[in-house]
Formats: structure tokens, sequence, C-alpha cells
């Protein structure tokens, strides 16, 4: 069984983050807001800056090789602090199906209840695995975003997830 450490990734990780995150939005443009095209162009201090601003988790095989990631950013503006967003989720496929995901989002549980009420995301509604994972975790649909991205001709519809903390 495979084992696996996860860490909040530094500044000095940015390198392998931007490896893993356009690796990502690479093989799946469906399931993420952003492009490849437009990641690519950003520069490792922006990237940097990105991982600094926002809690961005690492899964590390025992090899140290970055086998999955996940982020929380926190909204900033007064009335919308107590709202956390979990984003950029992906798991290499040698990590899935090995439990990483769900250690991935426990983490970034964690680190969203410290400060928020609602801990949000979005979901392509074809990614039945992500969906399950969130349930399990006490994610609920609350909205259904169609056509919410297009990737070539194809458009796809995201589901809008919550869950609703004591914090």
């Amino acid at each position: 069984m495979q084992h696996f450490s996860i860490r909040r990734l530094q500044r000095d990780d940015t390198s392998l983050f931007r490896e893993i995150r356009l690796e990502g939005l690479n093989r799946h443009p469906e399931a993420f807001g952003a492009s490849h095209e437009e990641e690519e162009a950003y520069s490792l201090a922006q990237i940097g800056d990105r991982i600094e601003s926002n809690a961005v988790f690492g899964g590390f095989a025992d090899d140290g090789a970055l086998v999955g990631v996940v982020a929380v950013a926190r909204s900033r503006g007064v009335k919308m602090r107590h709202i956390a967003t979990i984003w950029g989720m992906y798991v290499r496929p040698q990590g899935r199906g090995t439990g990483l995901s769900r250690l991935l989002m426990v983490a970034a549980l964690d680190e969203a209840r410290r400060t928020c009420r609602s801990i949000r995301l979005t979901v392509v509604s074809s990614n039945a695995a992500a969906i399950r994972l969130y349930e399990s975790l006490g994610f609920k649909a609350w909205a259904v975003d169609i056509e919410a991205l297009k990737v070539g001709d194809t458009y796809h519809d995201e589901i809008l997830m919550r869950l609703d903390t004591d914090a």
C-alpha cells in the first residue's frame, strides 16, 4: 500500500506546483476554470505569490514525488471572509484510488474550518468519483451552473457544492 505525507506547500515548492498544475490542466481541461495556456504564461514569481496567498497542500509519495495537490482560498472582502473556496484539486494517475484525494481534502477542510463557516467548491458534473468523495465529506450540491466551461466546442456543467461548519 502506498503511503503519502501531506504538507502545506511553500514558495520553495513553486516549480513542483507549477508542473503538477499544468499537468492537471492539460490532462483534464474540463475539470478546471483555468486553462493550460493561461497558467503556462504565469511566471514562477506569480505562482509563488499564489502559493503564499492561499493554503496549498501537496501529497508526497515515499520517494518525495508530488502526487496530488489541493488549495484553499479564504474570501478577502469583509462581508465574505466567512467563506473558503477549495480549488485546484488534482491527483496524478498513480495516486488515484489510494486514498490520497481524501487525505488532501481533509487537510484543506481542516485549514478552512479554522476561520470559515462555509466551504465551497465546484466540480464538473461528469466527475462522478470526485462528487462521491465530496459528498462523503459532507458537501451538498446547492446549484448547477449550466455550460459553465467551454473546452473546444464542448460545454461542461459544474455542480456548486458547499459544506457549512461551526466556525
